[in-house]
């Protein structure tokens, strides 16, 4: 299938490690083939050399030239709505979920896997009612098939 992301200038990126750990940023130059200087104007990410390896990329990218200045930098960030994009993507769902339940107590886990407990139950009788219920009415077909073929039968007989 190919790649779809691709290391270029304008591509927005989420930065996994280092002191701004969470945030986008985009790459304004690539330096070589491990670094890329990096400028976040909207999320607080000063203009800096970065890693590769520290940062993922994002299927967002902006329409910008190489070593651009912050406030076109700014400008085509806001006009691509990325943060707005980005907050309603699913990685930031799963990002928050992946936080929320690093903070979470044993009485959450517990209180959580009781409400799991009880979710699976009402399914499983919710399921089993409907299951009878069709068994019955797949029943009441066999038999009334059954007495149709045999009213059937007693008729060639008659004849």
């Amino acid at each position: 299938m190919g790649f779809r992301k691709f290391v270029q200038i304008g591509r927005v990126t989420y930065l996994n490690s280092g002191r701004f750990k969470g945030k986008l940023a985009t790459i304004v130059d690539i330096i070589d083939m491990n670094r890329a200087l990096i400028d976040g104007p909207c999320t607080g990410v000063p203009r800096q050399e970065y890693k590769f390896s520290n940062m993922y990329l994002t299927k967002y990218l902006l329409k910008i030239e190489r070593g651009q200045r912050r406030r076109r930098l700014r400008l085509a960030w806001a006009s691509s709505k990325v943060s707005e994009k980005f907050e309603k993507s699913n990685w930031r769902k799963n990002i928050q979920k992946r936080e929320t339940r690093a903070q979470m107590t044993d009485f959450d886990r517990y209180k959580l896997g009781r409400a799991k407990q009880s979710r699976s139950k009402i399914i499983r009788t919710v399921y089993h009612r409907l299951h009878k219920n069709m068994l019955k009415a797949k029943d009441k077909r066999l038999k009334l098939r059954a007495t149709k073929k045999k009213a059937k039968k007693e008729a060639k007989a008659k004849m």
